[in-house]
């Protein structure tokens, strides 16, 4: 598995809205590790928008994803992003970016940025690795004075929490 602290896509979804009790906040439920996600923990956090286009002052310290490691070993010699892969080479930890670029790892040492492996592409071997569906956490500061984790289909099931929408790129709302 692979964790990153941000959400990727165009469209990164979904979008959170926690509604407001009396005190602009709102208690959730929450785990105190990504690591070991067993006990949950009440955490008042600030009401608001909370995703990555948001401008709402929330309770958010980063957004994570876990991912797949997906990895490619390279068949033949070519050239990819300008860079001359050889043959056995290794790509790591493809992280989709956003309108069709990923990131990878070369032999675990070079970044690239590239456009994202097409499946058909011959050049290039996908590694087979333990399937995992991705998924979306939030850490969050808490007003009692500690922090939790909080997956965002989780979140999307307790009380007074919402989806909002995407209303244009770079826009959210409520």
């Amino acid at each position: 598995m692979l964790a990153y602290n941000f959400w990727s896509g165009e469209y990164p979804s979904p979008v959170i809205y926690l509604q407001p009790d009396t005190n602009k906040q709102r208690q959730i439920r929450g785990y105190t590790t990504l690591r070991n996600p067993n006990q949950q923990k009440v955490c008042t956090v600030k009401s608001g928008i909370y995703h990555p286009w948001s401008h709402d002052k929330t309770s958010l310290i980063h957004y994570y994803s876990i991912v797949p490691n997906i990895r490619y070993r390279v068949q033949n010699d070519t050239l990819f992003e300008n860079h001359q892969l050889k043959r056995g080479d290794e790509l790591q930890k493809e992280i989709y970016l956003s309108e069709g670029y990923c990131s990878y790892l070369l032999n675990g040492k070079t970044a690239i940025e590239s456009t994202c492996i097409d499946q058909q592409d011959t050049h290039f071997k996908r590694m087979e690795s333990l399937s995992h569906p991705s998924e979306q956490w939030l850490h969050l500061a808490c007003h009692e004075g500690y922090t939790v984790f909080v997956q965002d289909s989780d979140l999307l099931t307790q009380p007074h929490v919402s989806e909002g929408t995407i209303v244009g790129y770079g826009e959210v709302s409520k």
